[in-house]
């Protein structure tokens, strides 16, 4: 790591966690930048700080920039990259938010991100068909041909599924954490964090490793969840919870905020069905939902494109549909030993009457109707 005065200079804003902040960034081009901002002379900066209504943080740079000397040596020992507002690869949506951190910290890939951002949250106590749910829609959009960024926080719950189903199908996960990046909180999450970076993920916080953690940290994270997405996808939430503050928080950002619904009796959706009846999300049952909120083109090189086109509806989705019916769930073997389909066929069909909402998916390839 090039330990030079200007990556020293942005190390030291982070550990004045109110001024690493784009609100603040008047106050630094007033100085000519971050490193002007070390420069000036404490009577300039106690000008300013008045001028910029900061009478309640008192300016210690010296502290900050001594701190930052052994916050440099814990990033070189845990390999941690840094990021700042400026720089090409910094998340691009990110960017235009107001409140967006002046610094990032990162380990991973953050390269430019000219592709499809989408944040999926819910509650950590997740039910096993929320999860599941999270899993067909992201094997569908795999499946499809689309490689959006998946976003979410590494959580328990829906988070954690999120990312799980990244690492199977293949898709980009960005873990944004609300701690240095030193450690992964929760500990047993650190096998999924290894892997989102082995296939070429990213863990992202704005908060250095001497940060002290506390429970504000992580709906400050939720911010950076949403500003870095073009749509976020509440999976299953009560109505209170970090996912709904952090769908109120993509709203503020203009970004489109989807939703699952559940049972109005199930507490697990009751946000979800929240925000879906006060028309602030819109109601996802299937990946065509989310195609259509956001606009995202078809791609025509996707398999499933061309397979739906040669199967018009036919009697054998009927048949398929008596089968789930009389025998319930069943995996795709199954299903091609009562129907007598032919496997390949039998997966195209499963795919349109998912899309169509009348199956889900299951894990294990198991189907069920909905």
């Amino acid at each position: 790591m090039n330990n030079d005065n200007s990556t020293l200079n942005r190390v030291a804003i982070t550990i004045a966690p109110r001024l690493n902040n784009a609100l603040y960034s008047p106050l630094f081009q007033q100085c000519g930048g971050i490193t002007g901002f070390f420069q000036e002379s404490d009577n300039n900066i106690e000008l300013l700080f008045k001028e910029n209504n900061l009478t309640n943080i008192q300016p210690e740079r010296s502290l900050w920039l001594q701190q930052a000397e052994e916050e440099l040596k814990n990033m070189e020992k845990h390999r941690i990259q840094l990021c700042g507002i400026e720089d090409t690869n910094y998340p691009r949506l990110l960017k235009h938010c107001a409140d967006a951190p002046l610094v990032l910290f990162y380990k991973g890939t953050l390269e430019p991100d000219e592709v499809k951002n989408i944040a999926i949250v819910g509650t950590r106590k997740a039910t096993d068909s929320g999860k599941a749910r999270v899993e067909n829609i992201l094997q569908q959009l795999a499946d499809m041909g689309y490689r959006p960024n998946v976003i979410s926080g590494l959580a328990y719950g829906i988070d954690i599924a999120a990312h799980s189903a990244c690492l199977r199908h293949g898709l980009r996960a960005q873990a944004v954490l609300g701690h240095g990046l030193h450690m992964i909180y929760p500990a047993p999450h650190k096998n999924i964090a290894d892997k989102i970076l082995e296939q070429g993920g990213t863990l992202l916080s704005e908060f250095p490793t001497c940060a002290p953690i506390h429970p504000t940290n992580f709906l400050q994270r939720n911010r950076i969840v949403a500003g870095m997405s073009e749509a976020i996808l509440v999976a299953e939430s009560p109505v209170k919870g970090g996912a709904m503050s952090t769908a109120r928080q993509a709203l503020s950002y203009s970004r489109d905020v989807l939703a699952f619904p559940g049972r109005p009796e199930d507490t697990n959706y009751t946000g979800c069905n929240m925000l879906i009846k006060q028309n602030i999300a819109a109601l996802v049952e299937n990946v065509s939902d989310i195609l259509k909120a956001l606009n995202w083109e078809p791609l025509p090189t996707a398999p499933y494109q061309t397979s739906l086109d040669l199967f018009p509806e036919s009697s054998d989705e009927d048949l398929i549909r008596q089968t789930l019916t009389e025998a319930g769930e069943q995996n795709i073997d199954q299903l091609h030993q009562l129907t007598r389909i032919p496997v390949h066929d039998l997966a195209v069909l499963l795919l349109k009457l998912e899309l169509e909402g009348t199956v889900t998916r299951l894990p294990g390839k198991c189907y069920s109707l909905i």
